[in-house]
């Protein structure tokens, strides 16, 4: 013999086999897959209680603001002084739509419902506004927003 070892067709496929089945077994628990986020390490957002959302001048008039998305799941937008806290899923099948900015408007990935400034269903299927509530100003100029009262709807 020339010292090469040789495997066989059948050690080669139970070899491959419990490879890839070690890998699935993994999966977004060891990083395996690209992008994949730990469901444990996934920050949820805060969806009870009366929260703070920094001062009113962050919500000027004719804007909507979504950097409160992460942490409490809203959009806050301004028509014209009047900030609402948006929770920005669809009322058709309940996918959650992005804030367009380009066109000022959310929009649905679902079913490409489309929702004003003030989540006013304008382009169906949708027909239901998108869930909201009025952030309530505050003595020293922040503002407010009542999580349960927009969560429990």
């Amino acid at each position: 013999m020339d010292g090469r070892s040789t495997v066989s067709r059948r050690e080669v496929l139970v070899n491959g086999a419990t490879a890839a089945a070690g890998v699935a077994l993994a999966g977004c628990a060891c990083g395996a897959l690209g992008g994949c986020q730990p469901e444990k390490d996934k920050q949820k957002a805060i969806t009870t209680g009366v929260v703070n959302i920094g001062p009113a001048t962050d919500y000027p008039a004719g804007t909507a603001n979504v950097s409160q998305l992460t942490k409490y799941g809203i959009v806050v937008t301004n028509d014209s002084g009047v900030r609402l806290a948006i929770w920005p899923k669809c009322t058709h099948k309940g996918c959650m739509t992005k804030w367009n900015e380009k066109d000022f408007e959310f929009i649905c990935p679902c079913h490409l419902s489309e929702f004003d400034l003030l989540g006013r269903a304008i382009k169906g299927p949708a027909t239901k506004p998108l869930p909201s509530v009025v952030a309530q100003q505050q003595g020293d100029g922040t503002l407010t927003v009542d999580l349960d009262k927009l969560y429990g709807e």
